[in-house]
């Protein structure tokens, strides 16, 4: 979303260790006496009720009726306010996908309510069999695309499809999609021929069985990769699942084989989640299974030296060996999360051992054992798992979506310092099995049937998370508005941030930062997120990080630095909480100069900071690239490049590129970007220095104008 807000502007946070770390950590340590003290309070305890009464009370018919096997929230005209797009059609039939935008923001209306804007927005969408639908960055412009994994009734399956958002690179409407499947798809290797759809080349869309995909930077270059899960005709698992890697257009190639050669990779999975489980800042994969044991993947893209494939199936050791099987079938789904507040993933196997919900204890290494942290489960057929902080007391409790019965909620114990053997997570509205949570939250009414599943973020913009449910058969897709507001307060705070050795070559610097928050992870990739360097002690320097997926984010301090850089990452979240990580240093010798070097930070507009990049090999004739993003919607905009700079403050901020050479006058689109290439000049002098900046009107701001960074070119 476009809630980009200025680094170091509001209160932090420099919590390194997630709430409630250290009361489980001396619990585990053998306060044996407290434990028992405890254990015989929990007959009349209850879990504290920060805000009593009924936090969902009713479930609002708002995004349409059909056969809806899934949906994803994200800001798709980029006004601020979370929209929906839900995938239709399963296993029966086909119907369109449909998308609906938030009334809120660039709609004019009530924030929190919705309209259906496929007709328009979606215009010529096909009509799919389609499972599950992604909203993410395929393309790099910042703006959201749309990917939608169909299963398909033909013999060979259907196509996947993804749509491309019209803002950013494509110089259109931001929040208009185009169909963009056939240069989506690119090289293929495991594929069958007879797959393929069109020209039979290895190249292009193919048809296939698929019920989940997930985006995640898997080879860390700084742009979202592909797993494509595939479940074969009927569910009966004869299919691979792949990998697809984005050259960094938006155009995906298959890597194959992804996964060392003993590695099942022919699952009958529902559900597939990407996530650091072993604490190397590489994204592992975990895949649940309706028919055969769910499988952990880990990643080996850190593991100095590797020269293998970039995954190795770790289910025998991870689960098997552990005692942490599956038993029985209709494992749906899974998700990751530190639920017991020591850092680490933890993992909620829906349906794990038969219809008994499980929680994998992540044992601080990528392995994981059972526990008896839930109480209150129903045992019945649930479908899917999301993890909200609905009582904004800190810590994240579960949302139970009912393939056949009533949905439900589990407050967690963590924040109130339950014991683990008194169960971190209750069921509320029930005071059977252990339950510390009587309360009702959950709707009375049209609180039931197929669904299929769920998702939790703040639609109404009022500080606390909602609920949305897809429901199968035409029984319509319900709203859980979250009436009683209790905002959320608590900072992101950092698992870990990479730490640089000293270094005496010219190369850029990647930095990688795990966050934890009391928020689902597909909303944590929305957050605001910077590193920040130094150089000797000068001023700061901003780079704006980019998600990776499960929590993680990437960032690059340019190489031809001398001297001592110290950086620390900041983080804001969607309420406006900011968590600042540690200060790190290292030295870096180098005798060359980065042909594109960021100065400063930007100042706060409408959209939050303006960030100002530039690309290219300066070479003449060659293509240069230049972006904005994260400024005011529709606003004028003058572009300085000023070739011997003397910087002043001013504004709120530095300005860097004045005295200027050159201006630009521009406007930014609906969504607050430009995208301009252009060649680059022929007859620069080699060392000659350019220096960038944006001033864009902007009537949120004091001055009336705000500021992007700067940046400085240097020819080769």
């Amino acid at each position: 979303m476009s809630r980009r807000s200025e680094p170091a502007r509001r209160v932090s946070s420099q919590a390194l260790l997630p709430l409630g770390s250290a009361v489980t950590a001396g619990l585990r340590g053998g306060c044996a006496l407290l434990l028992v003290a405890l254990a015989a309070r929990a007959a009349t305890a209850q879990l504290t009720d920060l805000q009593p009464g009924r936090n969902f009370p009713t479930a609002l018919l708002s995004f349409g009726a059909g056969r809806s096997e899934n949906l994803d929230v994200g800001d798709v005209d980029e006004d601020g306010d979370y929209d929906v797009v839900v995938a239709n059609g399963g296993d029966t039939a086909a119907q369109a996908n449909r998308i609906f935008l938030n009334n809120g923001g660039l709609q004019g209306g009530v924030q929190g309510t919705f309209t259906d804007a496929t007709a328009e927005r979606f215009l010529g969408v096909t009509v799919d069999t389609s499972r599950d639908v992604e909203l993410a960055d395929i393309d790099g412009d910042t703006d959201l695309d749309v990917f939608i994994c169909n299963r398909g009734t033909l013999s060979i399956g259907e196509v996947s499809r993804s749509y491309t958002n019209l803002g950013g690179l494509q110089h259109g409407t931001v929040g208009y999609f185009n169909e963009t499947t056939d240069a989506f798809w690119g090289t293929l290797v495991s594929v069958p021929l007879s797959s393929e759809v069109g020209v039979q080349d290895g190249f292009g869309p193919f048809g296939d069985w698929s019920c989940d995909c997930d985006f995640g930077d898997l080879d860390a270059d700084g742009d979202l990769d592909l797993f494509f899960s595939s479940y074969g005709p009927n569910i009966n698992g004869t299919l691979d699942s792949r990998i697809f890697l984005n050259t960094g257009a938006g155009r995906f190639d298959e890597l194959w084989p992804w996964a060392n050669a003993s590695a099942d990779t022919k699952l009958h999975t529902f559900d597939v989640d990407l996530a650091d489980l072993d604490d190397d800042f590489d994204l592992d994969i975990i895949a649940s299974s309706r028919e055969s044991q769910a499988r952990i993947y880990r990643s080996n893209h850190s593991t100095p030296g590797w020269t293998g494939t970039l995954f190795t199936d770790i289910t025998q050791g991870a689960l098997i060996a552990t005692g942490s099987a599956l038993q029985g079938t209709s494992n749906y789904a899974t998700e990751f999360s530190d639920i017991d507040g020591d850092g680490d993933f933890d993992l909620w196997m829906d349906n794990y051992s038969n219809f008994t919900e499980i929680i994998l204890e992540n044992q601080g290494h990528g392995a994981f054992t059972k526990t008896t942290w839930i109480k209150g489960d129903q045992v019945v057929d649930e479908q899917e798992v999301d993890f909200l902080d609905y009582d904004s007391d800190g810590d994240l409790d579960t949302l139970l979506p009912n393939f056949s019965g009533t949905n439900s909620i589990f407050q967690s114990g963590l924040a109130d310092g339950v014991p683990e053997a008194l169960g971190l997570m209750h069921r509320t509205n029930t005071t059977t099995g252990g339950s510390l949570a009587p309360w009702p939250e959950t709707p009375t009414a049209n609180n039931g049937g197929t669904t299929l599943d769920g998702h939790c973020a703040d639609l109404d913009g009022d500080g606390d998370p909602d609920v949305l449910l897809s429901n199968d058969a035409n029984q319509g897709n319900r709203y859980w508005q979250n009436v009683l507001g209790v905002p959320d307060t608590h900072a992101p705070t950092f698992h870990a941030v990479s730490v640089q050795g000293d270094k005496s070559d010219g190369s850029d610097t990647v930095i990688l930062a795990a966050i934890r928050d009391n928020a689902p992870y597909y909303i944590m990739v929305f957050y605001d997120a910077w590193l920040l360097y130094t150089v000797d002690g000068g001023p700061p320097t901003c780079v704006r990080m980019s998600p990776m997926g499960g929590q993680q984010y990437r960032g690059l301090i340019p190489g031809g630095i001398d001297g001592t850089v110290a950086y620390h990452v900041e983080v804001t979240d969607d309420a406006g909480n900011l968590g600042v990580s540690a200060t790190t240093s290292y030295v870096q010798s180098s005798s060359g100069s980065p042909l594109w070097q960021n100065l400063g930070c930007g100042t706060q507009g409408e959209k939050g900071v303006p960030y100002l990049q530039l690309s290219g090999s300066q070479l003449a004739g060659q293509p240069v690239a230049l972006s904005l993003v994260d400024a005011a919607s529709n606003a004028l905009f003058l572009q300085w490049i000023a070739l011997a700079p003397s910087p002043f403050p001013a504004l709120g901020g530095t300005v860097y590129a004045f005295p200027y050479n050159a201006q630009v006058l521009a406007a930014t689109d609906a969504g607050g970007m430009v995208f301009v290439s252009a060649t680059w000049p022929a007859g620069l002098p080699s060392g000659t220095s350019a220096t960038w900046q944006a001033v864009i009107a902007d009537p949120t701001s004091l001055h009336g104008l705000v500021l992007s960074n700067a940046v400085r070119s240097i020819a080769p």
